[in-house]
């Protein structure tokens, strides 16, 4: 009996790795198919031959990207729910979903400074999820928001442990990846302004305050590297970009969120400074923007706050 059992198990897992590639490539076009989801009866079985796989799967890169795979069926399951509106469903799929990230997070860890594209590959993945976590945000029910907002802290907290781990072999594209993920947060904050959604545009500035004292972080790991020059320049053509359009959210926004606008911009004026000091000291600043592109209304109000010893809110 033990022989037919192993041979079927061997046959299943074959099958299931060879089928990793493309599910994991759909994934990069949008949400899979949800498949098994926690309203049916059957579902005991997929999570069992999920787990299965895992404890098959060796290597840390190999877990990460299999439990992110997984993960990212959660997704799917979470959004197949809300649409039916299976509250006790979309909180079960959500508590799967925070399983496999933190199996994604540990491997991560277990990879240590040689596991860099393991940690790349985290952060991105990530990065998505909590795009679309956002998207799906407008359709819950009172019911599960407690649970989509625990959903939304162990993605975040799972993004930046793996740009932490990251930067410790490879700052430079740490900081890159962050500064990618800025650019979209604020892209998405300029949208919200648009529509005059001020709750939304205040999360978005909550999100990119995030990432950006991880941004802080990262060149400080980078300065104990001995490369903070590169990154100190990145930062400082970012931060001037980034000044740029919280200029254009700040004309637009209501009265309600032109704090946090203020707080986030604050916060950047801090971090280009701080990054142009530096490279003047180095005599390497470049083509890098010494003065930061606010319009004179903003730039005094920041002014204000500094000299009264008023501080950006952390997020």
């Amino acid at each position: 009996m033990k022989k037919p059992v192993m041979a079927l198990l061997v046959c299943i897992l074959t099958l299931t790795f060879c089928l990793t590639g493309t599910v994991y490539a759909q994934e990069d076009e949008g949400l899979p198919e949800p498949g098994i989801t926690p309203d049916s009866p059957f579902y005991f079985a997929d999570r069992w031959m999920e787990r299965l796989v895992l404890r098959f799967t060796f290597g840390e890169e190999a877990k990460a990207q299999k439990a992110l795979q997984y993960a990212g069926e959660k997704l799917a399951e979470v959004d197949a729910m809300l649409s039916r509106n299976e509250v006790r469903a979309t909180i079960q799929a959500t508590n799967e979903y925070g399983n496999y990230l933190a199996i994604a997070t540990r491997a991560t860890g277990q990879a240590g400074q040689k596991g860099t594209h393991t940690a790349e590959m985290v952060a991105l993945a990530t990065s998505k999820h909590l795009g679309i976590l956002g998207d799906m945000a407008d359709n819950v029910p009172q019911d599960a928001e407690e649970a989509m907002a625990q959903t939304r802290e162990r993605a975040r907290n799972c993004q930046e442990t793996a740009l932490r781990a990251m930067a410790q072999a490879d700052p430079e594209g740490a900081i890159q990846i962050n500064l990618r993920l800025m650019e979209q947060q604020l892209n998405r904050v300029r949208v919200r302004a648009e529509e005059r959604e001020t709750t939304k545009v205040q999360e978005g500035l909550h999100e990119f305050g995030r990432l950006s004292n991880l941004g802080g972080e990262i060149s400080q790991i980078a300065t104990s590297l001995g490369q903070g020059t590169t990154v100190d320049r990145l930062v400082g053509q970012a931060t001037a970009n980034h000044l740029a359009v919280l200029a254009e959210v700040h004309e637009r926004v209501q009265e309600q969120a032109q704090q946090a606008t203020e707080d986030a911009i604050q916060a950047c004026v801090e971090n280009h400074e701080r990054a142009v000091t530096s490279l003047k000291e180095k005599n390497m600043l470049g083509q890098i923007p010494e003065e930061h592109p606010l319009p004179d209304e903003i730039s005094e109000k920041i002014r204000q706050r500094t000299s009264t010893g008023g501080s950006a809110k952390g997020p």
